[in-house]
């Protein structure tokens, strides 16, 4: 095998684990929103006396926890990226290669695609577009339960109801009547459902 050969099997072992240790921060991150969605839910739902915009403070941490999941996916996609275009260059062309060839076959275009870049880690995908993808894997179903808990707060407590015009006079939170609560959160999600909707891809 020759020297330069040798270099790109190195450098892919090290694109592959460098991927790895990003994927885990974002199994990580998810970890803490699930986490942090089931202790608010239960704090709000298990006692009527808890006020329901706890529930707005399981959103909030949801939507941080989403922006930095967002970050890590862009870093995720660097070298998952560059341990592909490895894979198409060099293992692929290997394999494909007749057993008796002496040397490892790389194929042209690799130096073109992947030297370009090296000597930089800055993200080639968007933080919306990385947004837009956590939030139709993971985010979008934390959101939703979340919202459908807190319908089912303000319906039950103090005490069972299903009157709409009492639930959304119990949505207040503080001098903010519950029409202004109901239709910021219901822009914000909308927002991060259109997000999810016409940005990103299916992958990750």
């Amino acid at each position: 095998m020759s020297d330069r050969a040798t270099i790109l099997v190195h450098y892919y072992r090290a694109l592959v684990g460098r991927a790895d240790i990003w994927r885990m921060r974002m199994d990580a991150t998810t970890n803490w929103a699930i986490g942090t969605t089931a202790a608010v839910l239960s704090f709000a739902l298990g006692n009527a006396a808890s006020p329901h915009y706890v529930v707005h403070v399981g959103f909030f941490l949801t939507l941080v926890f989403l922006l930095l999941e967002a970050r890590r996916l862009t870093f995720y996609h660097l070298w998952q990226r560059r341990a592909l275009v490895l894979e198409r260059g060099l293992v692929a062309p290997a394999l494909r290669a007749a057993p008796e060839e002496g040397t490892l076959p790389l194929d042209p275009s690799l130096e073109g695609e992947l030297a370009g870049e090296l000597g930089t880690t800055i993200p080639s995908m968007s933080i919306t577009k990385a947004a837009a993808r956590r939030l139709r894997r993971v985010y979008v179903y934390l959101l939703g339960v979340q919202l459908a808990a807190w319908g089912l707060k303000l319906a039950s407590h103090p005490e069972a109801t299903t009157e709409a015009s009492e639930i959304l006079a119990r949505a207040h939170i503080g001098p903010l009547p519950g029409v202004v609560v109901v239709t910021g959160t219901a822009f914000v999600l909308l927002g991060a459902a259109a997000l999810a909707l016409f940005r990103g891809g299916v992958r990750s």
